[in-house]
């Protein structure tokens, strides 16, 4: 049987050519106020002033597949806390605190441990107007201090990234956001051969189909181990400063050359805006 699942890096590129297009040709798209907070947390939106939001994360990843010569499972749970401050009308700050514990299995089992601190902001750069879309630049420092199983001592890795956050407005229920960045050593902390790209990427359609649930599909290396998924998501507010999101994404193959592969992304989100 032919593969049907084994490179998994195609979604970069396509990616990469959308953002090309976006960028000469945009999309027509209403400017309308992001008072639903669904919409005004989301994307390339900044909280605003005096505005403070707490966000936390359950997130599990795992992916069986080959590298090189050998076949590999992988197990990573992850966690993350961080609180965002609106500066200003056009400015945020955030502070972070994320860690992981991951498992991975080839011919020697071993895992790894990371904590990583971060900071980062963000500045509104556009609101968007016709066929332009709203713009947001971006930058995080992130310090991932972590151990493995072949090594007792701890090692820290600083780790910058810049970027920018774009979101077109498809009527009044539909958004478009994407973002794309560069962060410089950045790599999957589950095992030191296996390197990922440093391009950090995203593409999601929103749906807001009503005042208090949005569902989105899209593709995204932004997770703990940085390789693509392609997520489905749900978000519904619990409250009016309560916030739940969801979101899943499950993939799976079969080749002669890899045999069964197959991957799993999920998370669970709370976010409390807290004034």
């Amino acid at each position: 049987m032919k593969k049907i699942l084994h490179n998994i890096d195609k979604p970069l590129f396509g990616a990469i050519v959308f953002f090309g297009l976006m960028a000469t040709v945009g999309i027509a798209a209403a400017n309308a106020q992001d008072t639903n907070i669904l919409v005004s947390t989301t994307g390339p939106n900044v909280l605003g002033a005096g505005h403070i939001q707490w966000n936390n994360s359950l997130e599990y990843f795992h992916e069986r597949n080959k590298l090189g010569v050998y076949h590999y499972n992988i197990h990573s749970f992850g966690l993350s806390t961080n609180m965002r401050f609106g500066i200003g009308s056009r400015a945020e700050l955030t502070v972070e605190l994320g860690g992981s514990y991951n498992t991975f299995d080839t011919v020697n089992f071993h895992n790894t441990i990371s904590f990583i601190p971060a900071v980062g902001a963000k500045l509104l750069l556009s609101e968007g107007k016709g066929l332009l879309p709203q713009t947001t630049f971006f930058t995080y420092v992130a310090n991932l201090v972590g151990q493995n199983a072949y090594n007792d001592r701890w090692y820290s890795i600083v780790q910058p990234e810049i970027g920018l956050q774009f979101r077109n407005r498809l009527g009044n229920s539909f958004l478009l956001d994407y973002s794309l960045g560069y962060s410089w050593n950045r790599y999957s902390d589950v095992s030191a051969i296996d390197m990922t790209n440093q391009v950090q990427y995203s593409l999601y359609l929103r749906w807001l189909h009503t005042e208090r649930q949005m569902t989105s599909f899209g593709v995204s290396n932004r997770n703990s181990r940085h390789s693509p998924t392609f997520d489905l998501e749900t978000r519904r507010l619990l409250t009016d400063n309560l916030q739940l999101s969801i979101a899943l994404s499950v993939a799976a193959g079969y080749s002669e050359e890899v045999g069964v592969a197959d991957k799993i992304h999920g998370l669970v989100g709370i976010s409390w805006m807290i004034k």
